[in-house]
Order: C-alpha cells, then sequence, then structure tokens
C-alpha cells in the first residue's frame, strides 16, 4: 500500500490557494523531471590554474617563513 505524498493531498484541498499552489507546484516538478539536465561533474583538469595558483601562494609563503 502507497502512502499518499504530501503534494497530491493538498492538491485536493478545499482551500483554493493551497490547491492552486501545490496543483502548479506539481506540475513544475512534472516539467523539470521531463528535461533532460545536462549537468558534468568538475574534473581536476578544470580546477588546474587554481590549484596551481594556490601551490604557488603556498611555496612563496614558506619560503617567507623559513
Amino acid at each position: 500500500m502507497e502512502k499518499e505524498s504530501m503534494i497530491e493531498k493538498n492538491m485536493r484541498s478545499t482551500d483554493e490557494f493551497v490547491k492552486n499552489l501545490f496543483t502548479d507546484l506539481h506540475g513544475r516538478i512534472e516539467d523539470y523531471e521531463k528535461e533532460e539536465s545536462n549537468v558534468k561533474k568538475m574534473k581536476t583538469v578544470d580546477a588546474a590554474p587554481e590549484l596551481i595558483i594556490v601551490g604557488g601562494f603556498s611555496v612563496f609563503l614558506l619560503t617567507v617563513i623559513f
């Protein structure tokens, strides 16, 4: 037996504001899930310039301190 979701429950609310709010939310969630999200993970190559700069600062600070 599946439990009824909060969104589906509030879509049948007697309060018109709550009903419209959750109906709109449900529609937006469905639209988002239908879209193909094109998110790529960040790779080390993408962060290489920043890592080199941080490494350079670290070496400089170590030479100044010691």
